[in-house]
């Protein structure tokens, strides 16, 4: 490469990272105006709320931990998201997939299982491993039998992955509510894990702990797995390229079933550390469009993993400064559900006016 070439290469791979990052900086800057908008609008005090919005994620450790620490919890989640669409599948179940592994941690933690493990002469380690197997094994199976329908009879894992999330919910409800609700407090809730059992704070008092570190670290891994490794080629291919994968004798529908369960495990990850080291156990409605954000970060991101990272702490900057300031300024609205409807309809859309068209 000489001197001549190297300019115009630079600068094509400058307008491919620029053509790359114009919608997630268009989807996140719009969600910002917006909701910015709607404070000032909405606020007596429109000065006061929108400096409010901007300042109070970073006013102390308690939000900025976390900020953090939500954002460590959508890395997991909007990895699986990120994995599944590598492979050409939508995982639209994340929401059973984060709820149904939270709930059976969060049993397993405070129920009986620890009280065994300690007549057995076991650590409490233990059931903490044996809550994260079972986390992650109902979270990959959730996301399997969509993918393996798919691989079978040819059902769409974009029908099947929501219906299934949306019958598990209200029997997820049911038995929060019910047969394993706290009934020493008001809380909708299951009994708290014990503190041997919960992870430590790392920025006190905020809940940021090493699940944050352990959400980068498998960002990093899927990366490198579909990034520099065979088997990953093969499941990018089968997502971007389907018929020549499939007439290079790859496993297409194998890969798409193994991505939905590598997709619903990461999510059953993300409940089980949100129960060990965010809320210590597990209320009604606990993912609270946690799955939804999680796709919308995925979408933003590219599908590639190390781009979910900044995704992920933006989302949940946003999230954090919007709720800030509906507190401080005594708003009525939820922004987080607007926040997402903005992201699905820029990043969705074919085109926007200042792209060119390919």
């Amino acid at each position: 490469m000489n001197r001549f070439t190297r300019g115009p290469l630079r600068a094509s791979r400058l307008a491919r990272l620029a053509s790359h990052a114009a919608v997630p900086l268009a989807s996140f800057g719009l969600a910002l105006a917006l909701i910015a908008a709607l404070i000032a609008l909405s606020s007596p005090d429109p000065l006061s709320s929108v400096a409010s919005f901007f300042t109070r994620p970073f006013s102390s450790a308690w939000y900025l931990g976390n900020t953090l620490d939500m954002a460590g919890l959508l890395i997991l989640a909007g990895t699986g998201s990120a994995v599944a669409l590598r492979a050409g599948a939508f995982n639209l179940g994340g929401e059973a997939q984060i709820y149904a592994p939270a709930l059976a941690s969060a049993v397993i933690l405070a129920g009986g299982a620890p009280r065994a493990a300690a007549a057995l002469g076991l650590p409490p380690i233990a059931t903490a491993f044996l809550a994260l197997a079972a986390a992650i094994a109902l979270g990959g199976a959730l996301g399997f039998i969509p993918g393996i329908l798919r691989a079978r009879l040819g059902i769409s894992e974009l029908l099947s992955s929501f219906l299934l999330s949306a019958a598990l919910i209200p029997v997820a409800d049911y038995l929060v509510s019910g047969p394993f609700r706290d009934t020493a407090g008001n809380l909708v809730a299951t009994k708290p894990i014990g503190d041997a059992l919960a992870l430590r704070s790392i920025l006190p008092p905020s809940h940021l702990n090493v699940s944050f570190f352990v959400a980068l670290a498998v960002a990093v891994a899927a990366w490198f797995f579909l990034s520099r490794t065979e088997p990953g080629y093969r499941l990018r291919m089968t997502g971007s390229a389907r018929d020549f994968a499939r007439f290079a004798g790859f496993p297409v529908a194998r890969a798409a079933a193994l991505a939905m369960a590598v997709s619903g495990a990461l999510h059953g990850l993300a409940g089980y550390f949100a129960v060990t080291g965010t809320w210590y156990r597990c209320h009604e409605g606990f993912s609270s469009g946690m799955g939804w954000s999680a796709l919308a970060i995925a979408l933003v991101a590219r599908r590639n993993p190390l781009a979910v990272i900044p995704a992920a702490i933006a989302f949940s900057w946003l999230e954090t400064a919007s709720d800030a300031a509906t507190l401080s300024a005594s708003l009525s609205f939820d922004a987080t559900p607007l926040i997402q409807a903005i992201i699905f309809l820029v990043v969705s859309a074919r085109y926007l006016p200042f792209r060119r068209k390919s």
